[in-house]
């Protein structure tokens, strides 16, 4: 079915003056910044929520200079920067609005109606925001997990995502993970001719094997069963005082040691969540309380960019035709509801049994 009364925003739009936004999305990953672009180009005023300082979600925070080979029409492969990038100045160029350093808090019913839609107030750290529909897109992870034994040196030399380092000669490096995200890293060092020594809490890393072989192959190290116990200065270093009784000097500590999880968050909004802590949502990507969708790594198994970007498009559609035609969704819905019914009895009539 075609999209219909479709309007475009008007630059001239003065968005801090509005009473309040058509959609707010909470997250600026691939899932968000496609269903923002959606709502945007169809004459919705969008409003994006990100915790982190920058646009681009997992692909720009764990990968930014890793090639991604699975998104169709890069036959190259492109950069998780370069992706990000792309994604965020075509948001901007809709008239996408974003609000940086913002962690999500709650979101709040209110009386405060605007045609069939009761408000909603999206409460940040920083500031609230009324909107008619929100769209969840941050991810069932958060923040990375931080080492506070690191975190005591106040060091610009320790880093929670790859750091942009063009050359890595000479320069002792010290991966802390033992997952995928951490042996990439080492790899990535590595190859800029960096020295590198991988730190791994299990006895065995969780990584793929074939990244774990091409670190050794590279001249890297990798040490299992091992935690940094503790860290200081020394020389101009920083000196890591390991489990295991060994010492490792390091110019540069990276920490991949993976995310916390968004659990807390969900359950103060007061939708229901599925075992794993996820988001559970009915096929429209709407959470059990109406209006709020969500899309993503918040609910999805398949944690793909591409199936992100599907899913922020089918939601900004669905709350977008909520929208342009209340009851829109609840008709749909109950459209199915009779489709399946009807299934249901057929099934049964053909397994000869009796029909309720």
């Amino acid at each position: 079915m075609a999209d219909f009364k479709v309007t475009e925003l008007a630059e001239n739009l003065d968005f801090e003056g509005l009473a309040y936004w058509d959609v707010v999305i909470i997250g600026a990953g691939p899932a968000g910044l496609a269903a923002s672009l959606t709502t945007a180009h169809r004459g919705l005023t969008t409003l994006v929520i990100e915790a982190k300082d920058q646009p681009g979600g997992q692909p720009q925070f764990l990968y930014a200079d890793k090639k991604i080979v699975d998104i169709p029409g890069f036959p190259d492969g492109i950069s998780g920067e370069e992706l990000s990038a792309r994604t965020y100045r075509q948001a901007v160029d809709a008239l996408v609005q974003f609000r940086f350093n913002e962690e999500l808090v709650t979101i709040e019913d209110t009386e405060q109606q605007e045609k069939e839609d009761l408000l909603k107030r999206v409460v940040t750290k920083n500031g609230e925001y009324l909107c008619r529909k929100v769209i969840i897109a941050c991810g069932l992870l958060h923040f990375p997990r931080r080492l506070p034994v690191l975190d005591a040196l106040q060091s610009k030399s320790v880093f929670y995502k790859v750091p942009k380092i063009g050359d890595y000669t000479g320069r002792q490096v010290v991966v802390i993970g033992g997952g995928d995200s951490a042996f990439d890293a080492a790899v990535m060092a590595l190859e800029r001719h960096g020295k590198v020594d991988v730190v791994v809490r299990e006895a065995t890393p969780v990584a793929k094997s074939d990244s774990v072989e091409r670190v050794r192959e590279s001249g890297g190290k990798v040490h299992c069963s091992t935690e940094v116990t503790e860290a200081k200065y020394q020389d101009g270093e920083i000196a890591l005082q390991l489990s295991d009784d060994s010492q490792l000097q390091a110019d540069y500590v990276i920490v991949q040691v993976g995310f916390l999880s968004a659990k807390e968050t969900f359950q103060r909004l007061d939708v229901r969540l599925n075992d794993d802590g996820s988001l559970a949502v009915d096929p429209y990507f709407e959470t059990s309380r109406r209006g709020i969708f969500a899309v993503g790594d918040v609910h999805g198994d398949i944690k793909l960019i591409t199936v992100a970007w599907a899913e922020g498009i089918q939601a900004a559609i669905y709350a977008f035709k909520e929208i342009t035609s209340p009851y829109w969704l609840n008709e749909k819905r109950l459209r199915d509801q009779k489709i399946a019914m009807i299934g249901d009895k057929i099934t049964q009539a053909a397994r000869g049994k009796p029909l309720r």
